[in-house]
Parts: structure tokens; C-alpha cells; sequence
């Protein structure tokens, strides 16, 4: 009996370092990408109420090859 408490105990102490390790390393990140996702919807709502002429065409690049990213 006492040696199923020290598992479970144990198997609890493990769950929860891994899950104060995962909002170590993730809970940061997530924190500043919904600042950030605010702040831009924000900034389009400003633009929206601006009056904005026709949208730019984006040029494409010379050289797209430049630009890939990964292994293709």
C-alpha cells in the first residue's frame, strides 16, 4: 500500500514538472504573439476607418530562387 502511494505521488510530482516546464519554455511565446496579433488588429482597425485609395501591386521578386526557404 505504501509503495502505490509513493508511485502515485511520484507519477503526480512528474506531471507537474512537466507542466511547469511547458509553460517555462511555451507560455512566453503565446503571451507576446497574442500582444502582438492585438496590437495588429488594432493598427487595421485604425487604417479601416482611414480613407485608404487602391490596394499597391507587390512586385515579384527578380530572382524568387533567393527567397525559398526549407529543402525542396
Amino acid at each position: 500500500m505504501s509503495l502505490t502511494m509513493f508511485l502515485a505521488f511520484c507519477i503526480i510530482g512528474c506531471d507537474f514538472l512537466l507542466y511547469f516546464l511547458f509553460q517555462w519554455i511555451y507560455g512566453e511565446k503565446h503571451r507576446k504573439h497574442a500582444r502582438r496579433s492585438a496590437a495588429r488588429r488594432e493598427r487595421r482597425r485604425a487604417l479601416s476607418a482611414k480613407d485608404v485609395g487602391q490596394p499597391g501591386v507587390l512586385p515579384f521578386p527578380q530572382r524568387p530562387l533567393q527567397y525559398r526557404t526549407g529543402y525542396f
